[in-house]
């Protein structure tokens, strides 16, 4: 089964570099694009969503099941940048299984980019998931012995990325994040909000439609933490579909929008800035 708007290999010149401070998903020259042939639009379907889910929930089987997620409607758009709140248990991280393509809803649907993700197979969505998503973790993850640039790189193994065009595009995510002087250091020798920048451009370099962070925070110290949140607010600036999952009121209140989960229940309410002013 081909995926609708999957890119084939290259077939021409190689792809324009990816501009700094921007995640913007361009098509690659001499890149054939495949049409969506068959993908069922839902009723009230946003064309400019890159999120869309439609009652979708999910539920894990028992006794007793346990509804994780609760029946949830929710659109983001492009450009837009969300932040999902909650105490632990609340359903965050089974949220985010679905929307990073992980888990797939025990009811409901969910498209992302205009994709039913529901018909598809494993290693479609897989697929999917490697081309329209970029994961960034509490953890980190990334490879000790490598440098900076070299786990850049790894990320673009997986889509077959000629061999002659991995390195300059890991050095321009790494220059869209502020790390050109940190090319070629090692994870041991980097600080953890610098570490956290490697693996966000790790997670850009495939110039996904989608940003989702987990925790992006969560291990680093408030200066770290700052420059590592000065550093998405400038890439949702520059363009980029951002969702972040987070603990933390600071860090939910520079979304612009801010939804709650509790006992796997959404609310939502609009963000506020510093001033205590609606954005």
């Amino acid at each position: 089964m081909k995926i609708p708007g999957r890119r084939r290999r290259p077939t021409g010149p190689g792809a324009e570099a990816l501009p700094a401070q921007s995640a913007e998903v361009f098509p690659d020259p001499g890149v054939e694009v495949l049409p969506d042939p068959g993908a069922d639009v839902l009723p009230g379907a946003a064309v400019d969503a890159v999120i869309e889910l439609a009652a979708a929930a999910r539920t894990y089987p028992g006794p007793p099941p346990v509804h994780a997620l609760r029946p949830t409607d929710l659109t983001v758009r492009r450009g837009e940048y969300l932040a999902v709140a909650g105490p632990s248990g609340s359903g965050k991280s089974t949220l985010l299984n679905v929307i990073g393509l992980v888990d797939r809803p025990t009811g409901g649907h969910y498209r992302l980019d205009g994709i039913d993700t529901g018909p598809l197979a494993e290693a479609d969505r897989t697929a999917l998931r490697g081309r329209r998503i970029g994961l960034v973790f509490q953890a980190f993850h990334l490879l000790p012995y490598r440098t900076a640039t070299e786990n850049v790189m790894l990320a673009q193994v997986y889509l077959a990325t000629p061999r002659d065009r991995r390195r300059t595009e890991a050095v321009d995510a790494l220059l869209a994040v502020g790390l050109g002087h940190r090319l070629d250091a090692l994870p041991s020798a980097m600080s953890g909000g610098e570490r956290q920048r490697v693996a966000i451009a790790r997670a850009l370099v495939n110039r996904p439609s989608l940003l989702l962070c987990d925790e992006p925070t969560g291990n680093l110290d408030s200066a770290s933490a700052g420059r590592v949140m000065d550093t998405l607010d400038a890439l949702n600036a520059g363009g980029i579909t951002l969702v972040v999952i987070t603990h933390d009121p600071a860090v939910a209140a520079r979304a612009h929008r801010a939804i709650t989960l509790r006992d796997g229940q959404l609310s939502e309410k609009e963000a506020k800035s510093s001033t205590g002013r609606p954005r």
